[in-house]
């Protein structure tokens, strides 16, 4: 979808809301629309991003705590680094454009991994409140199209984490004594 008038929707725009959409890091970002936005008009994509709050982050601070019941929030990594933690074990590694803490609209229960900032880190965080008002405003297809990103974007995960399993279950198959 090419975006050349976004600029000029996103402009025009209360000066305490302009500033988040203002943020240089949020602009990069914007000029190549993270995948859970395809699809979603100008509009549809400033509404949106309106619905968040800049947060910075040093290397070493920790985003979300693995096990936390604290699952109202949702981050777009607007620059920087952060690496994806499952009991001590780092599993994924995400940069400017991912989303993380997706699971905030369907899941009651508590954090499944821990992220922390591997560099500095801008990142824009949804509130799970404000996201379903957000929706509620905008017609139901804007909301599927929402939904149908992040289920691909959790497709993806799943392929890699499953590569990633078969390259260890291959591992430790040729380690195995006897193992040909």
């Amino acid at each position: 979808m090419a975006l050349a008038n976004l600029p000029n929707i996103l402009s025009n725009m209360e000066p305490i809301t302009n500033s988040l959409i203002q943020h240089a890091k949020v602009q990069q970002v914007l000029q190549n629309v993270p995948l859970q936005f395809r699809k979603f008009t100008p509009e549809d994509l400033r509404g949106f991003f309106l619905t968040g709050e800049l947060e910075f982050y040093s290397p070493g601070e920790v985003v979300m705590v693995e096990g936390s019941d604290d699952i109202q929030n949702a981050w777009l990594i607007a620059d920087g680094k952060l690496s994806v933690w499952k009991e001590d074990i780092e599993i994924a590694n995400l940069e400017a454009g991912d989303f993380t803490g997706e699971e905030f609209l369907f899941t009651r229960g508590s954090r499944i991994a821990s992220v922390k900032a591997e560099s500095d880190v801008v990142l824009i965080r949804f509130k799970k409140d404000t996201v379903i008002e957000y929706f509620r405003t905008r017609p139901e297809r804007v909301f599927k199209i929402f939904i149908m990103n992040l289920l691909e974007i959790q497709q993806r995960r799943i392929k890699s984490m499953n590569n990633k399993v078969a390259r260890l279950q291959r591992k430790l198959f040729e380690t195995k004594p006897g193992a040909s």
